[in-house]
């Protein structure tokens, strides 16, 4: 593999910003920022480090080929005179996903059967053999694309979405993703040193995602399984000694406050804490928000309110009673929150900040909310944020 390779990273809608800065920090070059994805350029190692460390990131993309095509049949011969046996072997099995805009194919499914003939066809060409197809658990992912007429070929480094961290144990009826939740706590102003309270933490993604960034613990130490493990590139020596790298220098602990009105969401949440290994840094509480205290002077909230399916749309009391807990017991406090436009509108404070952002296929918002003691309230909104 090239020493500059370019790649593409994936991350979701609102989240690009965020992922291109992530990358910078890795030392990762030429980043740009495109649509629901940012490139980039490194050597083979910054590919693992993408992987193993970036946390708002779905997917690894390692572009091998980019070509026009004028018909359906272009895919396939050039698809077979690609050297596929150079990346993979015979007695591994791959899949491919598509994305295809174009009129040379009626469908995605039919452009990835018509590169699969291809790959099949040049193994058996070579070997007498073929390799099998695996669409469910494949040792190599390949990732095609057609836009028009531009089509571009693509080994996903990455295997599972990167958002597959692998604590989750458990969850409740709508757990958010991790990515988002990652994407979520570097949008605020946290600082990672003082105290983060998740009041409604579900099954704890929130606060296991801040515990595990203020505290230098990347994804990639509790997700095994990458992709470019199984490729006949995949240098051990080099993947050890970058993991030996970036877990070398590790801050102060912080600590971060969970709690939920649900018992059983904070088993869920206390189980997917103790397999991320950031058990001993989350103080777990079952309460109910109408009674919980703040824990320090200048509290840092950021949290995720059910909305959507977790609540008929008209339970606005709800929404109230978050506003004035907040104003009357939180003075002094920075806090965050994603829910819908709607939901939001009930909780009687003014924001600060404003972001729209996805959360599934529900459009949202996440704002910020400065509150003050005395006859200041709350902030004026003089500078809020254009959605």
């Amino acid at each position: 593999m090239m020493k500059d390779q370019k790649y593409t990273a994936t991350t979701m809608a609102g989240l690009e910003e965020v992922l291109a800065q992530e990358l910078i920090k890795l030392g990762a070059d030429e980043v740009q920022i495109g649509r629901r994805s940012v490139y980039f350029s490194g050597d083979l190692k910054m590919l693992y480090k993408a992987n193993y460390c970036l946390r708002t990131a779905l997917r690894i993309l390692v572009p091998i080929d980019t070509y026009k095509i004028h018909s359906a049949d272009d895919l396939y011969q050039r698809g077979k005179n690609f050297k596929w046996e150079d990346l993979f072997c015979i007695d591994q099995t791959f899949a491919i996903q598509s994305i295809v805009f174009s009129d040379l194919f009626n469908n995605s499914m039919f452009a990835s059967l018509k590169l699969k003939d291809a790959i099949v066809d040049r193994f058996r060409y070579k070997f007498g053999e073929r390799p099998s197809v695996n669409s469910k658990n494949p040792d190599i992912l390949i990732n095609l694309h057609i836009a028009n007429e531009v089509c571009t070929i693509s080994l996903d480094s990455s295997g599972e979405s990167l958002h597959k961290r692998g604590y989750r144990l458990d969850q409740n009826e709508a757990p958010m993703s991790e990515v988002l939740a990652a994407g979520l706590i570097r949008l605020s102003d946290w600082d990672r040193k003082s105290e983060l309270i998740d009041p409604m933490c579900g099954s704890g993604t929130i606060a296991i995602e801040a515990a595990m960034l203020a505290n230098g613990i990347f994804p990639g130490s509790v997700r095994k399984n990458f992709a470019f493990k199984n490729w006949r590139s995949f240098n051990a020596q080099l993947f050890s000694g970058m993991e030996m790298e970036v877990n070398s220098n590790l801050p102060e602990p912080v600590r971060i406050f969970a709690s939920d009105i649900s018992r059983r969401n904070i088993d869920i949440a206390y189980k997917n804490a103790e397999a991320a290994g950031v058990l001993k840094l989350i103080d777990f509480k079952n309460s109910d928000f109408r009674n919980l205290e703040p824990t320090s002077e200048n509290p840092f909230l950021l949290f995720n309110p059910p909305y959507g399916e977790r609540l008929t749309p008209d339970d606005t009391n709800f929404y109230a009673m978050i506003g004035e807990r907040l104003k009357h017991h939180y003075t002094n406090a920075t806090v965050w929150i994603i829910s819908t436009h709607s939901c939001l509108k009930s909780i009687g404070l003014r924001p600060s900040r404003k972001i729209s952002i996805l959360n599934g296929s529900l459009e949202c918002s996440f704002r910020k909310y400065e509150l003050y003691s005395g006859t200041k309230k709350m902030v004026a909104d003089d500078h809020v944020s254009k959605e």
